[in-house]
């Protein structure tokens, strides 16, 4: 078993690391494996399973029902963190401190998260699972940290709350927070109630030492009754290394026909338990793909303006449209990682507060660059289409406008004209004034124009001559072409 144990920490080093790097460099996504490790997240699984990819969710749900929770040691980023604390502090406690023991499960309140989050799920809405979804958790947590992206205060807000909270808990009672709070912990828990494989107390070999027991950081490990608590076991194999018997080993469990011994459930058969949860589980997550398919959704309204309207605001190319993207968004910041423009940046209250945290963009200081689709290709859930660079330069996110009273060169009689000169599409033209020899002013072709903000950002008008106005619909255009300026 010592063998498991290091597999499991080599591999959730690499695992942390490479998703670590994927969001903490502004290239991600670029980054060696990073795509399909992301994907293999099961936050990300579960929703890439609404837009019709349902292998990697398949392989998650295969390996927890052979192997049990190993998902939250080897594979979440988010489970692993925790493991390095738990680690870091016990080099700062006593021996007697160190020690984990049995404590019964607080079901009551992880179901009830879970069912919360559950019956969202069914409704269409996947904000309650986004905002605790322990990927996207541990993507807002890093991404606060990233000197590449835009900050934002209520962002760095939320996630330093889970950061600190996630690691104090962890600190002084190892895996509390992903035994009850986290819904993926939870949902595994019941699939691995019936897993193939498992680890069991041996009593011939038991000698009732109890060093098992007080090395289990879930506190799933019963030494009194010799039992484990399967649907809070994350088989990081810490308590067969303590062993000095080798007393505790993974076995083959299906059909062993064992009733009080190796499960924490004394009650009733516990074969039929593990399998009751496990169908139950499989059940819901069923339910759930088929309620986002055909079922109703239900959104809250966006911000609106003076006038009682809902104000439309820019979505990173490849959403869409606002439903598309609170239906598949878990607000992991993938994508505001990956801005090199560091114009996609977490909503507040302009989405609604069922997309609190969802990325917009925001042309204050820059514009979205014709050259580049990395937000659509790094984010692991569907929520933005992936493009090529040829579809995503004749994407159309938005519409220009222009005021000419607010221009310079009709106001004026200033020389400009740097709009058309940063317009890579060719939807701005200079044409020279009539009247003003020398003076050249924009004209706008909006059939080319595909809102990437470019003529906002450089318009040195104050109000501006040049206005983008986001569309409600994002669109694919075919007569987009390189503009002679560039």
């Amino acid at each position: 078993m010592k063998t498991a144990r290091t597999a499991r920490i080599v591999i959730a080093a690499l695992f942390f690391i490479v998703i670590t790097l994927s969001f903490i460099s502004f290239s991600a996504g670029k980054l060696p494996f990073s795509p399909a490790v992301e994907k293999f997240q099961f936050g990300p699984a579960l929703m890439a399973l609404f837009v019709g990819s349902a292998l990697p969710l398949i392989s998650l749900l295969i390996l927890t029902l052979v192997l049990g929770r190993v998902y939250c040691s080897f594979l979440c980023p988010l489970g692993i963190w925790q493991d390095i604390v738990i680690w870091i502090a016990d080099r700062f406690k006593s021996k007697k401190k160190r020690r984990h023991n049995y404590r019964p499960a607080h079901n009551t309140l992880r179901y009830i998260i879970l069912g919360v989050v559950t019956a969202a799920l069914i409704a269409g809405i996947s904000y309650p699972f986004a905002f605790l979804d322990p990927y996207s958790i541990f993507g807002r947590i890093v991404t606060s940290f990233n000197p590449y992206t835009s900050f934002a205060i209520w962002s760095f807000v939320v996630a330093m709350v889970f950061f600190l909270t996630i690691t104090i808990l962890s600190a002084f009672r190892g895996r509390l927070y992903c035994n009850t709070i986290c819904p993926v912990g939870s949902f595994l828990g019941l699939v691995s109630s019936h897993s193939m494989f498992r680890l069991t107390i041996a009593d011939k070999q038991c000698v009732e030492c109890s060093l098992c027991g007080k090395k289990c950081k879930a506190e799933a490990l019963d030494c009194v009754t010799k039992t484990i608590d399967y649907s809070r076991c994350v088989m990081c194999f810490d308590c067969t290394i303590s062993c000095k018997k080798k007393a505790i080993t993974l076995k083959y469990a299906w059909g062993s026909g064992k009733r009080d011994k190796n499960t924490s459930e004394i009650k009733g058969d516990p074969e039929s338990a593990g399998r009751r949860n496990a169908l139950i589980a499989l059940g819901t997550l069923g339910l759930v793909a088929a309620s986002r398919k055909w079922g109703s959704k239900f959104y809250s309204s966006p911000v609106s303006d003076a006038t009682d309207n809902p104000v439309v605001q820019f979505l990173p190319p490849g959403a869409m449209n606002l439903e598309h993207l609170k239906e598949h968004c878990t607000a992991c910041h993938a994508c505001i990682a990956a801005c090199p423009s560091k114009i996609i940046r977490p909503s507040i209250t302009q989405h609604g507060i069922d997309g609190f945290l969802m990325p917009m963009l925001s042309f204050d200081e820059n514009y979205c660059h014709f050259d580049c689709n990395k937000c659509s290709n790094v984010c692991p859930n569907g929520a933005l289409k992936p493009l090529t660079l040829r579809e995503k330069r004749s994407m159309r996110i938005g519409m220009v406008k222009f005021v000419a009273k607010n221009c310079l060169v009709f106001r004026d009689d200033e020389v400009c004209g740097k709009c058309g000169e940063v317009c890579p599409t060719g939807a701005i033209k200079l044409r020279e004034h009539k009247r003003k020899p020398g003076l050249f002013f924009p004209v706008v072709n909006s059939d080319l124009c595909i809102g990437c903000g470019g003529c906002t950002s450089v318009c040195p008008a104050e109000p501006l001559a040049m206005e983008v106005h986001a569309l409600e619909y994002q669109m694919s255009i075919n007569r987009v072409t390189l503009s002679d300026s560039l």
